[in-house]
């Protein structure tokens, strides 16, 4: 894995127009630049902000890993560093950090004779932090990263070719003890920490790790932190560069799923690295213009069809391969949920399949044919919301529908779980549940719509309770204080001997209601439905097993659609 993210940092590297940092760099949020004179006078403070006043992203000498350590950044940092002033900070910690930020640039400049690095090695000797109340956009300025430029030049000192070498110079320097390095197999020196990953939702601000050993009970044969999974300095900077780049909503190669973060990449440029996140959700990704929409659904119904995807779409290459990586945070570190590798074909295919197991007859126009995965997880969660949706669970439900693997059973639990807590058997839970017994039961029957002609008991009983229930409806209008669902749909799925006598000896007093109210034959039309739906049925079942207990709530979700179904109205299968 940290292989492919090197091979793709060092691909997108060699394109200056993709937004990856050249080797050495990071991405940074910067605010200012502070215009410095070869004397080392400050001769202005130049807004980099955007409209809207927020920071924009530069590249610069790769951040260091800090949390509460004092350790500065080079030839950029935040005003606590570089001006010494900071809102947060004591006294006493400024006056180290503006050291440690002295001291660095010393060291590292003292050998050079450029301007570039005698000017700013000026500045740091004559600035004073009394100074800065006199700036006029000090509120702004404070605590914000800043980088530097010569005055009358156009590009800041960290671009300038004598600085950039300095820094790569350092980088090749580092010292460490020599060992393979697993990712290159080369031998190099053994970085002991790796730069920070940004960008995981509910990770750490500072940043989280992927590979890290901080503790001696990680550690085995005498080996340090990150020696004992050893990988070398270059290609550390270059993996977590590719997946800083990756995590960045902007690059389209990003799918972000309850605790899951999902990001994605080919192995060669290709026009499918910022369509695939679409096929998570092809009708409900807000980055994506109605043009792409079209497209995602063009190649959906085409795999539906059995043509291929170049029959599809001639600019999608089948053969290529895609790299899906699934991370969650845990602390200061980064959970791999899945790793999955496979042709851009075989993946498609996979998801194509989730659909078609998922297609059901809609319960309202605005349901959409093509469900987001999100939106199937929200089914699942607490209340509806999304911070409750079950840990883990994105990440094992992306995994199996991505290799085609059997969905997770603790989904499909949880999703009757919500029913019988919320009373409620709507489209997505609907959809879930179908396509769970489609492919971990290799259900054979037709369960997109209603069914008359199944004669699984669970699927003619959740038929029966949806029976039931608009009766009751029927007879006492909207002044039903306790529908049927409410009160025992859990009941009823589960237990059914103890549940149907009931409702059925109470239907019997509904009936009566409807027929002297409104409708004389109305008796005769629903024993003809309870019958049809009956059949040969003595009795009832003590128990529902699981699955038929999914298959009762199939039978109830297609007899209620089709018990409110208008006359002129054909079932909702189409687009």
């Amino acid at each position: 894995m940290l292989k492919d993210l090197c091979l793709f940092q060092e691909r997108l590297s060699q394109d200056p127009a993709s937004g990856m940092p050249p080797e050495g760099m990071s991405a940074e949020y910067v605010s200012f630049i502070l215009e410095i004179s070869e004397e080392g006078d400050l001769c202005a403070v130049h807004d980099l902000r955007n409209s809207e006043g927020k920071p924009v992203r530069c590249f610069v000498p790769a951040a260091v890993k800090r949390t509460v350590n004092v350790a500065p950044n080079f030839l950029w940092d935040n005003t606590g560093y570089v001006l010494g002033v900071s809102g947060k900070d004591s006294l006493d910690k400024l006056e180290r950090k503006r050291e440690a930020f002295r001291n660095l640039h010393q060291e590292r400049l003292a050998s050079c004779q450029s301007v570039h690095a005698r000017a700013l090695l000026a500045f740091l000797d004559r600035w004073t932090p009394e100074r800065f109340n006199a700036l006029d956009n000090r509120d702004a300025l404070l605590d914000s990263n800043v980088v530097f430029r010569l005055k009358g030049e156009k590009s800041c000192l960290h671009e300038q070719e004598d600085m950039r070498r300095l820094w790569l110079d350092a980088l090749s320097g580092d010292k460490g003890k020599c060992g393979v390095c697993l990712v290159t197999g080369k031998h190099a020196a053994i970085a002991l920490t790796h730069p920070a990953i940004k960008g995981v939702v509910g990770g750490q601000s500072s940043g989280t790790a992927l590979v890290s050993f901080n503790c001696h009970s990680f550690e085995s044969y005498g080996k340090e932190q990150n020696a004992n999974a050893p990988v070398c300095g270059t290609a550390a900077r270059e993996y977590t560069a590719a997946l800083n780049y990756l995590l960045q909503r902007e690059h389209r190669q990003i799918v972000r799923i309850g605790d899951t973060s999902i990001v994605f990449w080919a192995e060669k440029a290709t026009p499918a690295e910022t369509l695939f996140g679409g096929f998570w959700a092809p009708e409900d990704n807000e980055q994506q213009d109605g043009k792409q929409v079209g497209l995602l659904r063009n190649i959906l119904e085409a795999l539906r069809n059995g043509r291929s995807l170049h029959e599809a779409d001639r600019e999608l290459d089948p053969t290529v391969r895609f790299f899906v990586l699934g991370l969650a945070p845990n602390a200061a570190r980064l959970s791999v949920r899945f790793w999955v590798v496979d042709t851009l074909e075989v993946l498609l295919r996979h998801f194509n399949r989730w659909y078609e197991e998922l297609y059901i007859e809609r319960q309202f126009s605005s349901d959409p044919r093509y469900p987001p995965l999100w939106r199937i997880l929200q089914s699942a969660a607490a209340q509806g919301k999304t911070e409750n949706i079950p840990p883990e669970l994105a990440g094992q439900l992306s995994r199996s529908i991505l290799t085609g693997s059997r969905y997770p059973e603790n989904m499909y639990l949880t999703i009757l779980q919500r029913i019988h807590a919320d009373k409620k058997a709507d489209y997505f839970r609907a959809a879930f549940i179908k396509a769970y017994l489609c492919r971990n039961h290799h259900e054979e029957h037709d369960m997109t719509t209603l069914n008359t002609d199944e004669n699984n008991i669970g699927y003619r009983l959740g038929r029966l309770f949806a029976v039931l229930e608009k009766a009751q409806k029927d007879a006492l209008g909207g002044k039903v204080n306790a529908p049927l669902r409410e009160r025992y749909i859990g009941a009823a799925s589960a237990t059914p001997r103890l549940v149907f006598p009931l409702l059925l000896r109470l239907a019997q007093h509904h009936v009566t209601k409807v027929k002297k109210n409104s409708f004389s034959g109305y008796d005769v039309s629903f024993t003809k439905t309870v019958a049809d739906i009956m059949g040969s049925m003595t009795d009832f079942p003590a128990v529902l097993s699981l699955a038929d207990q999914g298959r009762f709530m199939l039978g109830y979700y297609h007899q209620n659609n089709a018990n409110y179904q208008k006359k002129n109205e054909t079932s909702d299968l189409s687009d």
